[in-house]
């Protein structure tokens, strides 16, 4: 008899990143999928590419045909788990050492819900777009993407649970509050309640196409739980977010609500006292002189992003989008005074 052929399978999926320009911190919930954050931020289209490819299973060729029948479902025995090779590639292009375990993670997760079996090997490969620690949401657009691949390889479940353990892992790893729901609604969002998606999150969007500028510090970086974890910043940013969220959730949240949003990010960050950091401060002077310099002022907002040493440089008004010599003018200028540069849009 000839031995059976497993094919192999192979999915690729994209999740773009996502910016918060305000927020408040909800993380002592007992449950993972509780917690959160409230506040408001864009997504855009550059992010993460996952590859997921399936390799083989552990089980016995002999189990194999039998659980295609109908006869036994139940392996004899104990089987090992699949082995998982997990490969992350730098907006650079080179391996980003350490960091596949938030991915190992998500398989487990995705294994105890029964969404994979456990006996299955795979191979993953995750390219960025953007730097990580910046606040460009890049773990949380990674484990979407991830996520989503899988459940197309997989034919199982709902997207909706598939992003919930997305969120839970983020919080495992203390990664990220409310990226994976922002994610999830796409546009420009408000995060209302606090909580993974399907499980006590609610955003509501709006979408807009319109380009803009990330640039950020190359040779600095901050990670969430630096700030989530601090029992002052707790204090100041969870103050100074829930007043910007509860004005801006009076009203409809559509595309006239654009400016109401600029200034309560730059509210935010004045008050929850993320602007007084020196590095922050630096940043955002060194490119405000360069947008002086150029005469753009009256066109753009340069606002921070949420949690890095990074910010977005976005239209004044959107239905006046930022042209295209614009931007390379002052992505030109930018990278001049060796900051890095990306231009993106919002979708």
């Amino acid at each position: 008899m000839r031995p059976m052929v497993q094919l192999k399978s192979m999915v690729t999926e994209r999740c773009g990143g996502h910016i918060t320009l305000l927020f408040s911190i909800w993380k002592d919930a007992h449950l993972a999928r509780s917690q959160g954050s409230r506040g408001a931020g864009i997504n855009v289209a550059d992010g993460v590419e996952a590859t997921v490819e399936y390799i083989a299973s552990n089980l016995p060729e002999t189990e194999r045909k039998l659980s295609s029948g109908s006869q036994l479902d139940i392996p004899a025995g104990p089987v090992a788990d699949g082995e998982l090779f997990i490969e992350v590639l730098g907006m650079d292009g080179a391996e980003l050492p350490h960091s596949g375990q938030i991915y190992i993670d998500l398989v487990e997760e995705l294994r105890i819900a029964r969404l994979l079996k456990r006996e299955d090997s795979y191979r993953i490969e995750i390219k960025l777009e953007l730097p990580t620690s910046q606040g460009f949401g890049m773990s949380a657009a990674g484990l979407v993407a991830v996520a989503r691949a899988f459940r197309t390889l997989s034919k199982k479940g709902t997207d909706e649970q598939f992003l919930r353990l997305a969120h839970r892992v983020e919080r495992m790893h203390g990664s990220g509050l409310g990226d994976v729901l922002g994610i999830s609604a796409q546009g420009v969002e408000l995060r209302l309640e606090p909580g993974a998606p399907g499980a006590g999150g609610k955003v509501v969007s709006f979408t807009t196409h319109q380009p803009l500028l990330l640039v950020w510090r190359p040779d600095e970086s901050r990670h969430t739980s630096t700030y989530i974890d601090d029992e002052g910043w707790q204090r100041s940013i969870s103050k100074a977010g829930e007043r910007s969220v509860s004005r801006l959730r009076l009203k409809e949240w559509n595309f006239e609500r654009w400016a109401d949003l600029m200034l309560e990010s730059r509210n935010f960050a004045e008050a929850s006292g993320l602007l007084n950091e020196e590095v922050r401060k630096d940043l955002l002077s060194k490119v405000q002189k360069e947008i002086l310099r150029l005469d753009l002022q009256a066109r753009l907002n340069v606002r921070l992003c949420m949690l890095g040493v990074s910010v977005s440089i976005l239209p004044r008004r959107l239905e006046e989008p930022l042209l295209e010599q614009e931007m390379d003018d002052i992505a030109d200028a930018l990278r001049a005074i060796g900051l890095g540069v990306r231009k993106t849009t919002i979708r």
